[in-house]
């Protein structure tokens, strides 16, 4: 589990750089959308960039950090 700042979370955004996945901001929520064509008929479907994904969205918590998964850890290597 990756406990990040809202520094944290920029760097994440920053160094995302993939061609299938995108990290954004809504409003204090972290957004990684990921390009696929089942997110038409998926209730976390997302049409972004004239393509369609699966958009996950990590709310900050009440300590102030966003927790991410540990498969978003290769992101910072």
């Amino acid at each position: 589990m990756l406990n990040l700042t809202e520094l944290g979370v920029d760097v994440f955004i920053k160094k995302n750089t993939s061609k299938n996945t995108e990290a954004f901001w809504n409003n204090y929520s972290l957004i990684v959308w990921k390009k696929d064509k089942s997110g038409f008929t998926n209730s976390k479907g997302s049409f972004r960039k004239n393509e369609w994904g699966i958009a996950e969205e990590f709310a900050v918590t009440n300590d102030g950090l966003w927790k991410l998964p540990s498969k978003y850890v290769k992101i910072f290597k």
